[in-house]
Order: structure tokens, then C-alpha cells, then sequence
């Protein structure tokens, strides 16, 4: 979806694995609200220019994404192919309450939150309230882009209290809300966490089994800017 010389935006970043395309010729916008997430970026920029050579820009942003996006448009001579990518945080959702491990992951030492900072939205652990910020979110990408450009979104569905909750569909929704239209959808195959696999064995053993529940992939889903927001 993306040729050299094209800018990629990831709002939600992490630890920098965007910037893996700034080694293939495009330029790179980065941000990340955790500090510490970005200090492994500037780490792991360092060893990609190392290791294989960074022939595109790179720009890492701290903070909150809803206070950087809208990312200004480049001059019109200036203008490349922009595309905004990236995985909307969901850990903290199927949990009662921000932070809270099970037994069972407490007895691994098995960690899947996030930063807790009261603006980290994978915090959230109202469904409704979670949608209604990334609502928020998509608004602002779409206001990055023109129209035409993409928003590429990397989402998985999870279980709570024994039903799937669609989180990509969800997402789809409300990006659909903002100006946004569906072009594909791609799946992959991910292995399941240890945490997923001891949550099917009990099911079974309870006689609660569903094929259903059981979410081996995780969906790559395009959209095009087809109005603005």
C-alpha cells in the first residue's frame, strides 16, 4: 500500500516497529504517549540504521496522540502519498479495572497492560467509552490524510464473560462514522498467548466449549478517506 518516499503515521506506536519501513525508502512519523517506549525507539532506530540503513526520515513524538494529530499536510510541492497504520489498544477491556491481572497470569508473571496513564485509552475498561475515544482518534487521522489516502487498522477480537466482543467490526463502525470506507480486509494467523490456551482448556473442562472463542487471527483492515471528518 505504500511505495519509497511515502510518509507513515503510526499514532499509537509502542516500541517503534514502524520505523522498520524508513529502511525501505519511506519516512516515518512516530507517536507514542509512554517515555519509556520512546527511549526503545531511539534504541531501536539506532539499530536499524545499523543494521540494514535508514535512507528515510524519522520522527518520534511524545505524548498523546489526539494532542499531535492532526499531523499538518506538507506544502503541495512538497506532498508525498501519506498513510496512517496502526494497532488500537484494547489489553485492559476484558479486565474489571485498569491493571488487574488473573490468578493465573499473576502466578506466571504474564503482564499485557499498558503504560497507566490516565490518557493511555488501552486503559479503558468501559467498552462503550473506549469506542467513543478512538472515534475521536480516527477523526483526527482523518484529518491527517487527504482523500484517498488509507487508514490501516491491526485489530483482534477477545473474549469476556464467555462471548466474543468484536473489536474489529467496533473499530470498522466507527472509522466508517468519521469518513472512512473498507477496501479489504486481510487476516493472519498469531499464536495463542499462554493466558488464551489456559482459558480454552477450562472451558472445555466446564463443558462451556465454543469454536467461536477461539481467535487465532488477527485482521488487517484497509480504509480510504472518502470524505472529511
Amino acid at each position: 500500500y505504500t511505495k519509497p518516499g511515502d510518509t507513515i503515521i503510526d499514532p499509537m506506536s509502542g516500541i517503534g516497529t514502524v520505523h522498520i519501513a524508513a529502511t525501505m525508502g519511506r519516512n516515518t512519523i512516530a507517536v507514542e504517549l509512554s517515555p519509556d517506549f520512546a527511549n526503545i525507539q531511539y534504541a531501536n532506530i539506532a539499530k536499524l540504521n545499523e543494521m540494514l540503513g535508514i535512507d528515510g526520515a524519522t520522527t518520534v513524538l511524545v505524548g498523546d496522540c489526539r494532542r499531535f494529530l492532526p499531523i499538518a499536510q506538507p506544502s503541495i510541492g512538497e506532498r508525498s502519498n501519506r498513510i496512517v497504520i496502526f494497532s488500537p489498544p484494547y489489553g485492559d477491556l476484558w479486565k474489571k479495572s485498569a491493571g488487574e491481572q488473573s490468578k493465573f497470569m499473576k502466578e506466571k508473571h504474564i503482564n499485557i497492560g499498558y503504560d497507566l496513564q490516565d490518557a493511555n485509552v488501552g486503559n479503558m475498561t468501559n467498552y462503550p467509552q473506549y469506542l467513543t475515544a478512538m472515534r475521536e482518534i480516527y477523526r483526527l487521522c482523518n484529518r491527517s490524510l487527504t482523500l484517498g489516502e488509507k487508514l490501516i487498522l491491526i485489530t483482534k477480537d477477545y473474549v469476556k464473560g464467555g462471548e466474543r466482543v468484536y473489536v474489529t467490526k467496533d473499530n470498522i463502525m466507527v472509522a466508517h462514522d468519521v469518513g472512512f470506507s473498507t477496501i479489504d480486509w486481510h487476516q493472519r494467523y498469531t499464536d495463542p498467548k499462554v493466558f488464551q490456551i489456559k482459558a480454552r482448556e477450562l472451558r472445555k473442562e466446564k463443558g462451556i466449549y465454543k469454536p467461536e472463542l477461539d481467535i487465532d487471527f488477527e485482521d488487517l483492515i484497509v480504509l480510504d478517506k472518502v470524505m472529511d471528518a
